[in-house]
């Protein structure tokens, strides 16, 4: 089995625009005195904080599908023959049910053809 190396792009990316917006952050509190800082962090503490649980869901399932569709391309021959043999796997009863049905028709049927064709000599 052969092993590839993914390279994890997308999360560097989401990675380097919270830093970008951590270092405006950070360049805008500087100069200002150390009671208008604190009142500004105060005031937007909550909201950094709602920012951070709204966005993490999103971020969650973002990262899940991306790693997921990195794994499928890189298996993607023992990927497709696993979802082959689950799909024959639950279509098998079926299968059974319909060969179940259609022996008694395909019997008779032949059961006709053959007492046609010995009435016929």
């Amino acid at each position: 089995m052969k092993t590839t190396a993914l390279t994890m792009t997308a999360p560097e990316i989401a990675l380097a625009h919270l830093e970008v917006a951590a270092e405006k952050f950070n360049v805008l509190t500087e100069r200002m005195t150390a009671a208008t800082r604190a009142a500004v962090m105060l005031a937007a503490a909550p909201f950094i904080g709602l920012v951070f649980v709204l966005a993490l869901p999103v971020i969650c399932v973002a990262l899940t599908v991306y790693y997921s569709a990195k794994l499928v391309a890189a298996r993607w021959t023992a990927v497709a023959r696993f979802v082959k043999n689950v799909t024959l796997f639950l279509a098998a009863p079926f299968v059974g049910l319909a060969y179940l049905l259609a022996f008694p028709v395909v019997g008779l049927g032949t059961l006709a053809y053959l007492g046609m064709k010995a009435a016929r000599r």
